[in-house]
């Protein structure tokens, strides 16, 4: 919107050549029939019709061929249009004819910046800071693209004529800081922070950005004057006795140290990225390797995680995490369920919640999560394998096969997407009573996982077992089960195989 007004001060003056004295204060004819025409193209803008508007401009533009706003107007509606050769043909008249206009000079950075042009997009902001050299929006934008582009001495560089241009100011001291723990100067981040706390010596929070940024580095220990300072000033503070217990930690058994957490888990006050970050490494080894003692353990504690942040979409899912890794898939579920009501944006939350009911047979529910997953995230092969996956066992088979379609069409050639695909191709076959396809298909399935695909090998079991196959029936479900397959129905399977 912040270019509507160069409708009055970009194109009405230049185009009638007004001047201070404006001897007789009026426009010939031609003049306000060229005015006529360009209100004109706004309302054609305004109601829709662009390329009216385009060839309406157009035509003034040949009427007033000097004047910047026309070309300026031109290059915004072919930008719209995706039209690059026309928007930077017309942007360049456009800045040639009004060398100092600011928003000119915007509009071309944001345009650059879109194309990914990025030199262009920082000579004209820093054209920009020429027309306006105190505009600290202007400086930023040039920090960001400077930083979007991995190029944080740039940024650095611009802070510096930003502090000389405008002044010393503890943002940007906060900028600095920011930019150069993120390149791994760590010491020089800590050297900015530490200016702010003499100027501030009772500001706890900045004592607190230095103890983060320890913390993030894996140097905790060097920490430990920083806490106490912190609480000199406030000994309640819950981050800072956080921390203390993180520095006293080396010190305690290593079955205690969960246990040592769960007062300040158990705190709302506490920030919940300083509590996941101490959890994640423990989260990790359990995961790895399925610890039963640990993985109790995370369960407690991240139950009084979620009491302490109900609302925090992060909480639920590493809790969602633990129980799925605990085997305790319906706890599992309702905990991704909870993540996703809370916040939607998490691809892997989807992912994993899809697994989860997989596991459980609950393919109705799967079908409607797979779907409302394609929703939010169309381009993700998994979800269209499940939502496939799940109307085979909803007797939708056209519905099934439309989608493992689309599945493989999205996957581009993905081996462990096409492998799964195959599997409920196979699975689908094995429905229609076509053994035949359905051993073929499974053994590609087996194909492209290099032979570790637990369903693949359910499939050729069932396979088997239909055609009285009993001894290779059981060694390809063994082989799942080997492969962490779904080894409760498995097991059943193979009970019910030995009851016979």
């Amino acid at each position: 919107m912040r270019y509507v007004i160069l409708f009055y001060i970009g194109f009405l003056i230049p185009v009638w050549n007004l001047n201070a004295q404006a001897e007789e204060e009026r426009f010939n004819e031609s003049e306000f029939v060229i005015q006529d025409r360009f209100v004109k193209s706004k309302f054609l803008v305004v109601s829709g019709k662009k390329d009216d508007a385009i060839k309406l401009l157009d035509s003034i533009r040949r009427d007033a061929p000097t004047n910047g706003t026309v070309y300026f107007e031109l290059a915004k509606l072919f930008s719209e249009k995706k039209d690059y050769n026309q928007t930077e043909s017309n942007l360049k008249s456009a800045l040639k004819y009004s060398p100092d206009n600011f928003w000119f000079w915007d509009f071309a950075a944001e345009y650059y910046t879109q194309i990914g042009r990025t030199d262009d997009a920082k000579s004209a902001i820093r054209k920009m800071l020429d027309l306006q050299p105190k505009n600290a929006e202007v400086y930023n934008q040039l920090i960001d693209l400077d930083i979007k582009n991995n190029n944080p001495e740039a940024a650095l560089m611009t802070i510096d004529a930003m502090e000389k241009n405008i002044g010393w100011s503890t943002n940007l001291t906060l900028k600095k800081a920011e930019i150069l723990d993120k390149s791994g100067r760590t010491d020089e981040a800590i050297v900015q922070l530490n200016t702010l706390v003499t100027k501030f010596p009772k500001e706890i929070k900045y004592l607190n950005l230095i103890t983060k940024v320890l913390h993030s580095n894996d140097r905790i220990a060097e920490s430990e004057p920083y806490i106490r300072k912190i609480l000199e000033i406030d000994p309640n503070d819950t981050d800072a006795k956080f921390a203390f217990i993180l520095l006293t930690k080396s010190s305690l058994k290593k079955e205690d140290v969960l246990t040592a957490l769960h007062p300040l888990i158990s705190n709302p006050d506490v920030s919940i990225d300083l509590k996941i970050k101490e959890l994640l490494p423990y989260v990790q080894k359990h995961a790895e390797n399925n610890d039963t003692l640990l993985g109790r353990e995370l369960t407690v504690i991240c139950d009084k995680l979620v009491i302490a942040h109900p609302k925090e979409a992060k909480a639920h899912a590493i809790y969602a995490d633990i129980l799925k890794n605990s085997d305790n898939t319906i706890a599992a579920i309702r905990q991704y369920e909870k993540t996703l009501s809370l916040n939607k944006n998490n691809f892997m939350v989807w992912e994993q919640l899809m697994y989860c009911l997989d596991a459980v047979e609950n393919y109705t529910q799967l079908s409607a999560t797979a779907n409302e997953a394609i929703d939010y995230f169309p381009n993700q092969a998994i979800s269209y394998y499940f939502a496939g996956k799940a109307y085979i066992f909803l007797n939708d088979l056209k519905k099934s096969s439309s989608l493992l379609e689309e599945a493989s069409l999205i996957s581009a050639g993905n081996p462990a997407i096409e492998s799964r695909i195959h599997t409920a191709k196979a699975l689908t076959a094995f429905k229609q009573n076509d053994m035949k396809k359905a051993e073929s298909l499974a053994d590609i399935a087996l194909e492209l996982s290099k032979d570790k695909n637990a369903d693949a090998y359910e499939v050729k079991g069932d396979i088997a077992m239909a055609l009285k196959d009993v001894k290779n029936a059981e060694k390809y479900w063994q082989k799942a089960i080997m492969l962490e397959g779904n080894k409760s129905r498995l097991q059943s399977k193979i009970n019910n195989l030995k009851s016979n």
